[in-house]
């Protein structure tokens, strides 16, 4: 059997006339002789549409067939390119691989160590920062504290002042109510010549 593309290529036509050719479709009577001629010699392709050459040429395999052959050449061609790559391949290729990985890697892995130092210390210092900001915003708070407290006393006293002021001032209201009246005359001054 074979696939459409080598049929393609062994008689010089494209994939698509070789569809047609086997599914019975018109072509040119030249194309459909070069892909009669492949098939001749390369057999028929797993499947077949309306036959343009004799029935007994292609018979229709069993699908267990095809895959059973497709995977076959998959295998084939896998063990086909792992010999490949063994034989190109010098042996050691995988010491030489290993060493050059050590080589590089030590580098980086020294690095990562110098980075978590200097991560560890970072953290130090944040942490020594934070608590020499947080004992300064604390003296900061007090300090407003304070401010806020001392201006609160002196409204006190002032308030207090005004209380006992307003106080006394009753206090003679009242008591000037339970006198009598007192009028006061304002005279003007006398002129002088």
């Amino acid at each position: 059997m074979a696939t459409i593309l080598e049929l393609s290529r062994h008689a010089g036509v494209p994939a698509e006339s070789v569809l047609r050719v086997v599914n019975g479709e018109p072509v040119s009577g030249d194309v459909t002789d070069r892909v009669n001629r492949a098939i001749e010699v390369l057999g028929p392709p797993p499947f077949a549409g309306p036959p343009s050459f004799p029935a007994e040429v292609v018979e229709p395999p069993a699908i267990e067939l095809v895959v059973e052959s497709a995977r076959r050449d998959l295998l084939a061609t896998f063990a086909e390119a792992a010999t490949e790559l063994e034989t190109r391949l010098p042996q050691g290729v995988g010491s030489v691989v290993y060493e050059a990985i050590r080589v590089e890697v030590r580098p980086v892995a020294e690095h990562v160590a110098e980075m978590e130092r200097l991560f560890q210390h970072l953290v130090r210092r944040i942490h020594e920062v934070e608590a020499r900001e947080r004992s300064e915003r604390l003296e900061d708070i007090a300090l407003l504290t304070e401010l806020i407290t001392s201006g609160w006393r002196s409204v006190d006293r002032r308030l207090g002042r005004v209380e006992r002021m307003l106080e006394r001032l009753q206090a003679q209201q009242n008591g000037a109510n339970s006198r009598a009246p007192r009028h006061v005359e304002v005279r003007p001054k006398p002129k002088s010549d």
